[in-house]
């Protein structure tokens, strides 16, 4: 069945084409209800009998007249405005009890007064169409309202602060990151999410819980509600400024969860801690890249036992697990290769990790690249940047950084100021769901 525009009518509006049919048919049946009472009255009485009997073909005409506006009314009722619909997933009860909740809250007085999403005609104001849906877990999902020529006229951050502002009470604690139109523009989405509870890991006595552990090895838990599928998006880059917390979520966090999980793991970075010892790194400038272009052998030893064995990946191999090379401080380490007795090293560097970015991923070689700068000085060549910049986290002062967040993260320069505490930041990671596609506040996990 198709849905049409709703009109809100007032008192200085005009009636549209099939509300004065209406009211014609209505006035219609009442003077036929009426001719005919009144007939049968009248009939009664001897001398009117005769004149009564004259006037019979006033009730035929008058039903004719009523099956006439009947059917003009039903064309004209059916030639409203259609809305567009906007096809949605099923949802259980507990996701439609909660969209019902929110739905409520986008009543009309919202829609016309607050969110000025409606349209004045000379018939009423013109409503959008709406949809709520509540993702499985009814912590977020999207209010989608159709676009009824108003995404133009809005300033899209304000519109998200206003769609927030009507989430109150009970449901508070809900808010809009963000908004896009649908495919063929006929809604604006507005994703809510609840934002005021942290789904930040805490690990007690400096031991990862077995629960973090998943039992599919490419997919690394970096909070309760994220988890990087390296099978997917192969390479990580971590941008942190000193103290703000990158080295131990890289080094105590992600390399012994990947350990847990059966990876190989490395950690070379250009200033030697004690990462560098327990997971067997190399810390010199030369030894770095000697590194780089070590793991670039075992990637052709790799591929070719794949093509040996006729399979395409390293996911097809029953005996070959995910290895990840640790870069940190390549800020450091591209200044040590400017040096006069170094500079041989320079394009060797560039050679082995563009081709560990680019090619390593087959393989089942991950490079995870730290700096303290999102800059061409202090990150990766421009190939590795582009390859490693499908999953990123940056946190502190980076993550405030627009010209870092524009240089690994394009089209995401213009976002709002945020203080950020240690440990906390922006997070992009391609396939880990849609909340994650684009930045959005992360928390990395937490030793008590």
């Amino acid at each position: 069945m198709p849905k049409y525009r709703r009109i809100i009518s007032n008192e200085n509006s005009k009636r549209q084409s099939y509300q004065i049919v209406f009211g014609a048919l209505i006035l219609v049946i009442f003077i036929l209800i009426v001719s005919l009472i009144i007939g049968c009255s009248l009939s009664k009485i001897d001398f009117l009998k005769e004149f009564i009997s004259n006037l019979k073909i006033i009730p035929y005409l008058l039903c004719f007249t009523a099956l006439l506006l009947l059917i003009i009314f039903i064309l004209t009722f059916r030639h409203r405005e259609q809305i567009s619909k906007l096809d949605i997933e099923d949802m259980s009860k507990e996701q439609k009890k909660l969209s019902k909740r929110v739905r409520k809250l986008f009543n009309d007085k919202q829609i016309t007064d607050v969110l000025k999403l409606s349209n004045s005609t000379r018939y009423g104001e013109e409503m959008p169409n709406l949809y709520v849906y509540v993702d499985e877990d009814c912590t977020s999902g999207f209010v989608a309202i159709e676009n009824i020529a108003n995404f133009e006229k809005m300033d899209k951050e304000k519109y998200e602060q206003k769609v927030s502002g009507v989430f109150n009470g009970k449901l508070k604690r809900f808010a809009v990151v963000s908004s896009d139109l649908s495919v063929n523009d006929t809604y604006m989405k507005f994703y809510f999410e609840d934002t005021e509870t942290s789904y930040r890991i805490y690990i007690e006595q400096n031991q990862i819980d077995t629960n973090l552990i998943e039992s599919d090895s490419n997919a690394i838990r970096l909070a309760h509600d994220l988890i990087w599928h390296a099978d997917e998006t192969p390479h990580l880059s971590i941008i942190a400024r000193t103290r703000a917390g990158k080295s131990v979520f890289a080094g105590d966090y992600l390399c012994r969860l990947m350990k847990l999980q059966n990876w190989t793991v490395e950690y070379n970075s250009a200033k030697f801690d004690r990462y560098v010892k327990e997971f067997n790194g190399k810390s010199e400038v030369a030894e770095i890249v000697e590194r780089a272009e070590y793991w670039v052998g075992v990637m052709k030893k790799r591929l070719d036992e794949i093509n040996s064995a006729g399979k395409d990946k390293y996911l097809d191999m029953e005996n070959m697990n995910n290895v990840a090379v640790i870069f940190d401080e390549i800020g450091n380490l591209n200044a040590g290769l400017e040096q006069k007795n170094l500079k041989a090293f320079k394009s060797r560097w560039e050679e082995a990790i563009n081709k560990l970015s680019s090619t390593g991923a087959s393989a089942g070689i991950h490079v995870i690249a730290i700096s303290q700068f999102a800059t061409r000085e202090g990150f990766l060549p421009m190939l590795s940047r582009t390859n490693c910049s499908d999953a990123v986290i940056m946190l502190g002062g980076a993550a405030d950084s627009a010209d870092e967040r524009r240089y690994l993260m394009p089209g995401f320069a213009d976002l709002p100021k945020r203080n950020y505490e240690k440990g906390q930041g922006l997070a992009k990671i391609a396939g880990s769901g849609h909340k994650w596609e684009k930045p959005h506040f992360y928390e990395t996990p937490w030793f008590l």
